[in-house]
């Protein structure tokens, strides 16, 4: 049974939270003058297939239309014409589905094969209908935000991989129509390669290779995962279904990294950032003025907190980060080291063991020397030096970040 994806619900619900904003999108209804110039201009620039004369393509239109639950929907298919490229596009408007085939793709495709990409193009009218139309509203409130030339880049991220998912989701939709993966795959691989005989068994065995060789694989396109990535993600929910998330998420976002975050990572790495910040601040001592204004730079709420502690999660969370997060938390520690110089070599001693506890160091030991512009014998000698004078710090009990064993 088709389900929405974890990601299409957590864009939903954010917002469905947002009550002008969705319910401006959810009112907006497709004007009849629309389809009326949109269907103008498909006659203008395709071949539109007669039910009549084409009858083949039209009979796996019903049946996709059949297996999908979308009996009803109005379907016409059309051949673009002036191009050579290989595609397959869907348009639904005012409860009708448009598709256009591009290229050569009816003559190079079997009939298995053009009836996973004839699926796969119905699916996303599937998606549409699913959870009384929210989805697809979600979908033009994410793709309106993230084409606005202002929109921060975090909502361009989160088009990005909602439309990736949006893929996988009708991938499973064209298996459900057809019945075997084998179709699926190959129609992919034809499409983008333009051969006229793929192995699916023998791709899904490259597709493996891949994983197998790497685990930091993820999709770096914009509208599309890598065929090798949905052919592992199809074969992987055949053998497994919603028991699959677990592992494709991963080949679709990857580790959160800087550069590509989400509005979901963004608020993550915003509370961990809030948490990284009090921890490091915890000490009486590394609470003045500046540090204080700067604090209030990163949120404007900041606030400190005498009872948090360091704790096993924490660590385990930094330490698996990307390369990118952790010289993100190793700038911060920078700015505060640097913040204050009344405070003199104190805050640098003590963020040099903080990063250390916390598995850091290697990032920030790195910062500093670049940032310092320090050789390797002058970074150490700096250290010593900065440790010496934070060991001298008397330092009370609630001041400690640490929870029971300080080894931690």
């Amino acid at each position: 049974m088709l389900q929405a994806l974890p990601y299409h619900l957590k864009v939903r619900d954010h917002f469905a939270q947002q009550t002008n904003t969705w319910n401006f999108f959810a009112a907006v209804k497709t004007k009849e003058e629309q389809l009326a110039q949109y269907k103008t201009e498909l006659l203008k620039n395709t071949y539109k297939f007669d039910e009549t004369a084409d009858a083949a393509i039209y009979e796996k239109v019903v049946k996709a239309k059949e297996k999908l639950g979308l009996e009803q929907l109005p379907v016409t298919v059309y051949q673009a014409q002036y191009t050579d490229e290989m595609n397959a596009s869907i348009v639904f408007l005012n409860n009708e589905a448009h598709i256009v085939f591009s290229g050569r793709i009816t003559q190079l495709l079997d009939e298995d094969e053009l009836l996973a990409i004839l699926a796969h193009e119905l699916t996303h009218v599937k998606l549409y209908g699913m959870l009384q139309g929210e989805l697809e509203t979600a979908e033009r409130i994410i793709m309106a935000i993230a084409g606005n030339y202002n929109s921060e880049a975090a909502y361009y991220e989160t088009a990005r991989l909602y439309r990736l998912y949006t893929e996988i989701f009708c991938d499973r939709g064209a298996y459900t129509v057809v019945g075997d993966i084998r179709p699926v795959i190959t129609s992919l691989v034809k499409v983008a390669t333009g051969l006229d005989k793929v192995s699916a068994d023998s791709y899904i065995k490259q597709a493996e290779e891949i994983f197998s060789a790497t685990t930091e694989v993820k999709a770096a396109t914009v509208s599309h995962p890598e065929n090798f990535i949905r052919a592992r993600a199809i074969q992987l929910w055949h053998e497994k279904k919603e028991a699959a998330e677990a592992e494709i998420i991963p080949m679709i976002e990857g580790m959160t990294d800087l550069d590509q975050l989400d509005v979901f990572k963004q608020k993550d790495l915003l509370q961990l950032t809030r948490q990284f910040m009090q921890l490091m601040l915890k000490p009486n001592w590394f609470r003045s003025t500046l540090v204080t204004s700067l604090a209030k730079q990163y949120f404007a709420d900041f606030s400190y907190d005498d009872d948090i502690t360091l704790n096993e999660e924490l660590v385990e969370t930094i330490s698996e980060s990307h390369a990118s997060i952790k010289d993100f938390l190793g700038y911060v520690m920078l700015d505060f080291a640097l913040v204050d110089g009344e405070l003199e070599q104190v805050p640098f001693g003590w963020l040099f063991q903080f990063a250390e506890t916390i598995q850091l160091s290697g990032a920030f030991d790195a910062i500093v020397k670049k940032e310092l512009q320090l050789s390797d014998k002058k970074l150490q000698q700096h250290k010593q030096k900065t440790m010496a004078a934070w060991y001298k710090i008397k330092e009370g009990e609630k001041e400690q970040v640490y929870e029971g064993d300080a080894s931690l």
